[in-house]
């Protein structure tokens, strides 16, 4: 637009130019879109710093945030692997309880080495996922009502292989010195996620795979159209899936020292929660890794610091229940302003 003049065809050097701050306005909007959750962050460490100056602003409490959700983080990109391909998996949850049990069987009850111990355990949570991409993939089984029926029955193999007993006897210090070790000051296990999450991140938004990935979600007749072959593909996610669950089931033996069979399920929700509340932010209308770590920050700086104010823990599943909901509705919004589409099964 040109600048406007005046009746004698002078330039008015009053006017406005409402298109640059136009564009200023949605440069911003979209900056704090992008970056609403690190924001909402910041906000919260300052609140909850000013209201419990003497507990919440610690290394010691940020360093126990840290390590005490590394077995959450990892278990919301198992949830990521497989929602970015338009599908929902809720046998993670359960899978990671297999995992944990079946750690501690093999190398505490059996005695079998660690390194075999790991291989076997991270081989089922493989063969789990990949049950569940076969269903969902091969079958055309609704990826809810398959990966739930798998959950449940992975859920009874774990009451199996533990009696109903948590295992807590003769488990080898190298799963605690797997996760509890300080490497620079930070736990091993946080480390472990970090390295995790990278790898998926370059997979997804640096190989051509992440390319026919977000393709596969964004539109799966489009994408075999161009030649993306979708069941395997889906198939691949869910069995990474499963042994990313089961390396946070590993991950949750050595930072609890037993093996609890009812544990995981419960870290189901806040995963999806952290997942959709991701997709809001840094890449808004796409699931992402980066968001998906900022969305598991904010819930537990959330938790943590109304824990440290007195809240009961009852409001734990209020408070995760809460951020699903919104993750879900912003996600939605979100997905549809940029024209993107929600996983559907």
């Amino acid at each position: 637009m040109g600048a406007t003049t005046t009746a004698a065809g002078i330039p008015d050097a009053t006017a406005v130019p409402t298109q640059g701050a136009g564009s200023r306005t949605k440069l911003l909007s979209g900056l704090l879109q992008r970056h609403s959750i690190l924001l909402l962050i910041v906000v919260l460490i300052i609140v909850f710093s000013v209201l419990a100056p003497d507990t919440f602003p610690t290394v010691a409490n940020f360093q126990g945030l840290a390590l005490q959700n590394s077995v959450a983080t990892l278990l919301a990109l198992s949830v990521l692997m497989v929602v970015v391909i338009g599908e929902f998996d809720l046998s993670v949850g359960y899978t990671l309880g297999l995992a944990a049990v079946l750690a501690a069987k093999l190398s505490s009850e059996l005695g079998m080495s660690v390194g075999m111990t790991l291989l076997i355990t991270i081989g089922v949570g493989t063969l789990v996922g990949l049950a569940s991409g076969l269903l969902v993939a091969r079958l055309k089984v609704v990826s809810l009502i398959a990966t739930l029926g798998v959950g449940l029955a992975v859920s009874g193999i774990t009451v199996g292989v533990s009696g109903g007993q948590t295992i807590s006897m003769n488990i080898p210090p190298f799963f605690s010195d797997l996760v509890q070790t300080r490497i620079l000051g930070v736990a091993s296990a946080v480390w472990i996620v970090m390295a995790v999450a990278a790898v998926i991140y370059i997979a997804l938004t640096r190989t051509p795979a992440g390319s026919k990935i977000y393709a596969t979600g964004g539109s799966e007749r489009v994408a075999e159209m161009v030649g993306i072959r979708v069941p395997l593909l889906k198939c691949v996610m869910f069995a990474l899936a499963g042994a990313t669950a089961a390396l946070a089931g590993i991950l949750q033996l050595g930072l609890a020292g037993a093996a609890n069979p009812s544990f995981g399920a419960n870290l189901l929700l806040p995963a999806f929660a952290a997942v959709f509340l991701g997709s809001t932010t840094v890449r808004p209308g796409i699931f992402n890794v980066v968001g998906t770590l900022l969305a598991v920050t904010l819930l537990a700086v959330g938790f943590s610091g109304l824990s440290l104010l007195g809240a009961p823990f009852w409001l734990q599943p209020v408070f995760n229940g809460g951020a699903l909901i919104v993750g879900v509705i912003l996600s939605k919004l979100v997905t549809s302003a940029h024209g993107q589409r929600s996983p559907q099964r």
